[in-house]
């Protein structure tokens, strides 16, 4: 009878799959002329968005119509002040501030199952100034280091971040194009920058 008990129980072990899902919540600012890629982020089912006013106008966080999901924050007004929604359906959901639709947008991207590589790259954001030679590069996930390489794969700079923002000066290179790899915790991602 024991042994019967101990194979149950053995069977009911190997046919039971658990899942853990560690549920992460991403902030983002929220104000007037905040838009397109600094309002935007991918995220898992689960996970929570958290948007905070960085101003003391009156803002609100609303689906568009074509969302995969429908939310709608109501009028906040208050800097400091925050909002948030977790996300359960896979799918696009474009978002607006509706007084202020033609400036404050975004657009949260819900994907199955992305590994902790694929969440640092899909929001890692970069632009490079070409007037002032200077690479500006921000993630929602922190930063542990910037290494810029030409292409032939040797290293131009390194720079050691741990933040979720970094400016780099790129004014002692000549022109061309680099490569430049950001790397956060275990994940990393690279992307091309022209400097002219």
């Amino acid at each position: 009878m024991k042994r019967t008990l101990q194979i149950l129980v053995l069977a009911m072990v190997l046919n039971t799959t658990i899942t853990i899902n560690a549920q992460t919540t991403y902030n983002l600012d929220w104000g007037l002329n905040i838009n397109g890629a600094a309002a935007s982020v991918t995220i898992e089912p689960g996970d929570t968005v958290e948007w905070t006013w960085v101003d003391n106008l009156q803002h609100n966080v609303v689906s568009t119509s074509s969302a995969q999901e429908s939310f709608n924050s109501g009028l906040i007004q208050g800097q400091g002040s925050t909002w948030s929604y977790t996300f359960t359906e896979v799918g696009v959901n474009d978002y607006v501030c509706t007084p202020h639709s033609s400036s404050m947008f975004g657009t949260i991207t819900v994907e199955e199952a992305l590994s902790a590589e694929d969440i640092f790259a899909k929001n890692v954001l970069f632009s490079m100034n070409q007037t002032t030679n200077r690479l500006q590069v921000q993630s929602l996930i922190s930063i542990d280091e910037l290494a810029v390489y030409n292409l032939l794969g040797v290293t131009q700079m390194r720079y050691f971040v741990r933040d979720q923002y970094a400016e780099i000066d790129l004014s002692s290179l000549v022109s061309g194009v680099y490569l430049v790899q950001a790397k956060g915790g275990e994940a990393q991602t690279s992307f091309k920058v022209v400097k002219r």
